[in-house]
């Protein structure tokens, strides 16, 4: 194994098991209220996608605070770390308050979306409670991709895994009525879900300020916001935090817009899609977390200008990549229907649910060179055109083709109701991903 290979691996396996630890919260929520009936999980399944709908954006712009961390040390600028810091956080509440803003749009504006009244009736007091947790979570990833830049990644691991534990829980507690408490049923999960972010939060930042590893001290990050300095992070995070905002967005936004469109088919058909993208969901945390590391060592050569190493690392990514989306997409194909039956008993919502995966299993290569595609452009500071072209791939192809397959094509079954728009998902990834990979080896072949 090479040494670009083991840079990438050392970095991205704290990431990528901290990511699934975050995944698993969902994936937990999701089995735990299926026990609750489908449209229980319809409900949860709608909530979570319009959550991350609006939460995705100001996440995406948090990613950009581990590259510029990387630039940084490989410029060996170590005495701005402290303003990056405060900016970022003061960018990071802002945003949670403008993100939180919307949720409550939808809140109280819940019947646009609209579902049946059973699921609206469960999901309006649910996605209230998710409301509230936007904050703490925010903060967590403030903190947590700051230290992930300075390759700090296994104290984010720790307290992710540690979270899932707490959330399992307390779920079992608030959902069913354990140890005294009333069954709250849903809404138990939404309780769960805020005491479990204020914990990722309250110790992500005791980890970033107070671990050796962390070259930022509380005192100088509290210290930095009486400072008056020229120096600010604002544009260089926007610049880059912005359009990565984007690119997160236009993607989960196309997976929301599709759990829209399965609601419009009926409970069943948005159970079904709940279940294949909370397994999904589990399977893109191996590229999400071989792109975080990927993106952080391309950043850091990019920083000294070392553009043998910039591509070394973002062909090893995505070497990487290429072998864990394969695997994963035999497991999908082979073992579709013992994977749906985890979720849910009902005959129509296996059925369904064991064809998205089937499809799940097709676009598992495309949804992880793309993820490693972006990361590693990211690391190059090279964002704005990558946002067009997900865009374009995602919401002038995927979700058109996903609507007309799904409503009104009049082929085979397999490619009509929920089927056809997780067909026209797998084209935008495809196409997303072909056109993000030639990119980075175009921009690198031109330097």
């Amino acid at each position: 194994m090479n040494n670009y290979l083991k840079d990438i691996i050392r970095i991205s396996w704290p990431i990528i098991i901290g990511q699934l630890g975050m995944v698993f919260t969902g994936f937990f929520d999701t089995l735990m209220v299926g026990k609750l009936g489908y449209e229980s999980l319809a409900a949860a399944g709608i909530c979570n996608s319009v959550f991350f709908f609006v939460s995705v954006f100001p996440i995406g712009v948090a990613m950009a605070y581990a590259t510029i961390v990387g630039i940084l040390q490989g410029k060996d600028k170590t005495s701005s770390y402290r303003l990056l810091a405060r900016d970022s956080f003061i960018t990071t509440i802002g945003l949670s308050v403008l993100a939180s803003g919307v949720i409550y749009y939808f809140v109280t504006h819940f019947s646009i979306l609209d579902q049946t009244p059973a699921v609206e009736a469960l999901a309006i007091p649910y996605m209230t409670l998710l409301m509230w947790s936007l904050l703490p979570m925010m903060v967590f990833f403030f903190a947590k991709n700051l230290c992930d830049g300075f390759s700090y990644t296994i104290g984010g691991m720790v307290i992710t895994l540690a979270a899932l534990v707490l959330n399992v829980f307390l779920n079992w507690v608030f959902i069913y009525g354990h140890l005294g408490f009333e069954a709250y049923g849903l809404n138990g999960a939404g309780y769960a879900t805020i005491i479990s972010r204020v914990f990722l939060a309250v110790s992500m930042m005791l980890i970033l300020f107070y671990s050796k590893r962390i070259p930022i001290i509380w005192s100088q990050f509290i210290g930095s916001f009486r400072e008056s300095t020229r120096i600010s992070f604002y544009q260089r995070i926007f610049a880059i935090g912005f359009p990565s905002g984007l690119q997160y967005f236009f993607e989960v936004a196309a997976f929301a817009g599709a759990a829209v469109m399965a609601g419009w088919l009926g409970a069943q058909e948005l159970a079904a899609h709940n279940l294949a993208i909370t397994l999904a969901s589990v399977t893109y945390m191996f590229a999400g977390g071989i792109s975080a590391g990927s993106s952080i060592c391309v950043a850091r050569a990019y920083g000294k200008n070392n553009t043998q190493n910039v591509k070394a690392y973002g062909v090893n990514g995505l070497k990487i990549g290429f072998v864990v989306t394969v695997l994963f997409a035999i497991i999908f194909y082979l073992f579709n229907n013992p994977l749906a039956a985890l979720f849910t008993d009902e005959p129509a919502v296996l059925q369904i649910g064991a064809e998205l995966l089937f499809i799940a299993a097709v676009f598992q290569l495309s949804d992880g060179i793309q993820a490693i595609s972006v990361g590693i452009l990211r690391g190059i500071e090279d964002v704005a055109m990558p946002s067009a072209l997900i865009f374009i791939a995602y919401w002038i192809i995927a979700m058109p083709i996903g609507y007309y397959l799904s409503h009104y094509s009049s082929v085979d079954a397999l490619y009509h109701g929920v089927n056809g728009i997780w067909i026209g998902l797998c084209i935008g990834l495809t196409i997303s991903a072909a056109f993000l990979s030639y990119r980075f080896y175009y921009l690198l072949r031109n330097q």
